[in-house]
């Protein structure tokens, strides 16, 4: 693969006049395409027919679901998480009122 020598950019073949020439798509610098450029722009293409593993569906889409009793527990736990954080709150706003 050959690059520009203005600005760096991939020289690409394309026709022109019948003949490959290499081209820069962003400054439109143009140079001949000599044996070696041609062996380095040759397409080569291999197909192999590999085969694909795919997996089955492992888990419903909606997830594990919870029994009631977790549920529960889960508003339990907010609830007293809630409820400690007001305590806390409360108890810090008493202790600034009394020191006024």
């Amino acid at each position: 693969m050959k690059f520009c020598p203005k600005c760096g950019g991939v020289l690409m073949p394309t026709k022109k006049d019948g003949k490959t020439i290499l081209k820069c798509r962003k400054c439109g610098y143009e140079e001949e395409m000599d044996n070696k450029a041609k062996k380095e722009y040759q397409i080569k293409e291999s197909t192999k027919n590999e085969k694909v593993l795919t997996t089955s569906i492992v888990s419903e889409k909606e997830g594990r679901k919870r029994d009631e009793e977790e549920w529960e527990q889960e508003r339990e736990e907010y609830y007293k998480e809630i409820g400690l954080e007001l305590l806390r709150d409360e108890f810090e706003g008493n202790e600034e009122n009394d020191e006024d």
